[in-house]
């Protein structure tokens, strides 16, 4: 199988190494050179192709793209929104942003890109991007995303001390493999630097290396790994990573930009080289026109010199031209050559993203103004960006096709939202609860093998200029409505100002801060309050007990008189005693 992918397409390997020279400005020919060297002419390149493909790089990297889960079935959204946190969380753990542009570059600049979904031993998920000439795939697929393809692999050179250490079973063979030749590899998967007289084969006994290849093949739905070098196997067997329908799957996801009819790959470079030929050769030629001068004679009987030493005078900056000769007018044939330039100059920047997609242009109009006119100029590389995207999908669904397959155990993971404050959410957490029968249960929360979620891309395009506009109009409803219908805290979170979340988490504590001295103010003014309900109940209580005692003293002093009105009616008139008859006195 490699040997056919490396047999079939060595062609269009060597056409994306070309695309790849033009990219990085090796665009003139060794002949070529040398025949300007002998015109004694610069070999000057005006690189057009790299601001071209870093334009759409940069379309790429600002047009950002967030994971989210969906949930399949009601009641799956608290699972859903766990398994958007997690993709993330993987995302950052492995700077995927990076590695995506350098997919990207290889996607546009060769014509594929790929990278491979792997768990390492600590059962981290790792996305490592592979490089596009260690890179094969079935030749006979036909689909950009190699969703027919067979097989699909990595050939790369290593150490062969390296690969002993590794599959120590296998250091005979390695050993025999440095010591023999066993065929040769097409050159476009040699690496770089390579030596005038090293010769490109399985083996490479100078630097005692050997060519690994790792080989994910199908045989039905099932996908197998075999890991080999020329002397014999290393590693085979079923592949370790499933799908989410628990079947043996490839981790390799590879898209390419186009695909001819002869399957030849090839990205948006390769239609640049025509126009980018014409810039650096009708600029050359221009130049050669503007410096040589061509002379005549117009009157061959007056000619008193040869036509040499014209030449010579003709072309020196302050020459005189002999009486008989003249130079021949070449502005219209300039004018031509600056003209064809100019329209060379116009294709190959059409090619790329224009001035209005970049932001080059209307710098005064409005946020929204710009992005129409953006959305407008991206129509043309609609299908570059889907490519990317598509991409971008699949390496999400197997990142949680690994989650949910080697994330078995309890742990945290971070999650840092847009304004750097981090989150930690607990996956696969162990719970402890009682039954209805008051029994002791455990329960797991946020199980990842039992989540049923569809992983799915939100597009987050560059808002800069949206936002900023956003802000203006917020200010000035501020400035007419006041503090109290537009906080200032909308403000500081819709700015552009740096350090923003530095700022709110201060004012936050700050208002924390008096939130807690108001209640303790409105606590103690309760507690006083209360106090001094407490006194006049007391009060009325004393008052009324009061009260009570004067009405008490009142029917007392009653009951006195009317004791002292009795005691005086019974008092004897004088010399009588009291109940003795008046005969026996």
């Amino acid at each position: 199988m490699f040997e056919e992918a490396s047999d079939l397409t060595k062609t269009a390997r060597l056409e994306s190494r070309r695309d790849g020279d033009y990219y990085h400005g090796y665009q003139w020919t060794k002949e070529e050179r040398d025949a300007l060297q002998r015109r004694k002419q610069p070999d000057s390149v005006f690189n057009r192709v790299r601001p071209a493909v870093n334009g759409t790089l940069g379309v790429l990297q600002q047009g950002a793209t967030d994971p989210r889960g969906y949930p399949r079935n009601p009641g799956d959204e608290d699972a859903a929104d766990v398994a958007s946190k997690v993709l993330r969380y993987v995302a950052d753990d492995n700077q995927f942003d990076n590695l995506k542009i350098r997919v990207a570059r290889d996607y546009l600049v060769g014509g594929t890109g790929a990278a491979i979904v792997e768990v390492d031993g600590e059962m981290k998920v790792k996305i490592t991007d592979i490089n596009a000439e260690e890179f094969f795939a079935d030749p006979r697929s036909r689909r950009e995303d190699f969703a027919d393809a067979r097989y699909l692999g990595v050939a790369k050179w290593q150490y062969a001390d390296d690969v002993a250490a590794r599959y120590p079973q296998a250091a005979k063979g390695i050993e025999d493999a440095l010591e023999g030749s066993i065929g040769a590899v097409d050159d476009t998967f040699e690496d770089r630097p390579t030596d005038a007289s090293n010769t490109v084969a399985w083996t490479d006994r100078k630097k005692r290396r050997v060519m690994v290849v790792e080989i994910y093949h199908r045989e039905g739905d099932r996908w197998f790994r075999c890991v080999f070098h020329s002397g014999g196997v290393l590693e085979a067997g079923e592949s370790g990573y499933l799908n989410e329908k628990g079947i043996p799957s490839c981790p390799i996801e590879a898209q390419s930009c186009f695909v001819d009819r002869e399957n030849n790959r090839y990205g948006i470079v390769r239609d640049m080289r025509g126009p980018q030929d014409e810039i650096n050769k009708r600029r050359s030629k221009l130049l050669h026109l503007l410096n040589a001068s061509q002379i005549q004679a117009v009157d061959p009987s007056a000619v008193e010199v040869d036509s040499n030493t014209a030449r010579a005078e003709a072309a020196k900056p302050d020459g005189v031209i002999p009486f008989g000769w003249q130079k021949v007018p070449t502005s219209d044939v300039a004018a031509g050559q600056a003209q064809l330039l100019a329209e060379a100059k116009a294709e190959i920047e059409r090619m790329g993203p224009n001035p209005a997609i970049l932001g080059r242009q209307g710098e005064s109009s409005s946020g929204r103004a710009q992005l129409v006119r953006q959305q407008a100029g991206l129509t043309e590389q609609a299908v570059i960006y889907a490519g990317v995207e598509a991409w971008e999908l699949r390496i999400y669904r197997q990142i949680w096709a690994r989650v949910r397959q080697f994330w078995t155990a309890p742990m945290y993971i971070r999650v840092t939202d847009d304004e750097g404050a981090p989150e930690f959410i607990g996956v696969n957490q162990i719970e402890q609860g009682f039954d209805e029968m008051g029994f002791p249960v455990q329960s797991m929360q946020n199980q990842l093998g039992q989540m049923d979620v569809d992983i799915m891309l939100d597009s987050v395009p560059d808002t800069a200029n949206v936002q900023q506009e956003q802000f203006e109009t917020l200010v000035e409803l501020a400035r007419m409505y006041g503090p109290q219908e537009v906080p200032f805290d909308d403000l500081l979170m819709l700015s552009a100002m740096p350090g923003k979340r530095e700022v709110m988490d201060r004012r936050k504590g700050r208002a924390e801060q008096a939130g807690q001295a108001q209640q303790q103010m409105q606590q103690m003014q309760a507690q006083l309050a209360q106090a001094g309900m407490q006194a006049d109940i007391e009060n009325k209580q004393a008052d009324t007990a009061l009260k009570v005692a004067k009405a008490e003293t009142t029917v007392f002093d009653s009951d006195v008189k009317a004791a002292q009105a009795v005691m005086s009616s019974m008092q004897p008139a004088a010399g009588v005693l009291p109940g003795v008859p008046q005969g026996l006195a």
